[in-house]
């Protein structure tokens, strides 16, 4: 995929409506009826920091990057009252099965990402242009997430 081509499916996984990802202990679940997927390789066409304000686990506001949160163009999180409360994410914006997705992680499975992104750069490889293996480890009542170059 050329980076022209990357652009045209970040432009439209950005206007569609984004199908997000949960991640159970079990695995991943693109939430279709299918089972949990313990592994699934897929195509990462983007990704940055985003913000989410959960109350009694639901979230009530979500900012897609960490700089305006969704449905209010007026409102800044940085002048948020409550952005003390908010969980730093990172956002990742995937195809996979010709789907396009949305995965937010946090916690171990962030630094995990920024770990992996770190291992590419070295390597001199562009997320973009490669696909990449994102595996599930069960923790009992969360699933932790693992990044590697998937086999070709």
């Amino acid at each position: 995929m050329n980076p022209q081509q990357a652009e045209i499916l970040r432009d439209i996984v950005q206007r569609m409506m984004a199908r997000y990802i949960t991640v159970r202990p079990q695995g991943i679940d693109l939430g279709n009826k299918r089972k949990p997927i313990p592994a699934l390789d897929s195509r990462i066409l983007d990704y940055g920091a985003a913000r989410t304000l959960y109350r009694n686990r639901r979230p009530v506001c979500r900012s897609l990057d960490a700089v305006n949160p969704i449905g209010d163009t007026e409102k800044r999180c940085q002048k948020c009252l409550d952005r003390d409360q908010c969980t730093g994410q990172v956002r990742l914006d995937l195809l996979f099965d010709n789907t396009p997705y949305r995965l937010l992680l946090a916690y171990t499975s962030a630094k995990n990402f920024l770990i992996y992104t770190g291992k590419l750069v070295e390597k001199k490889l562009e997320i973009r242009s490669i696909n990449t293996k994102i595996v599930v480890v069960n923790r009992g009542s969360w699933g932790e997430l693992r990044f590697c170059v998937a086999d070709v």
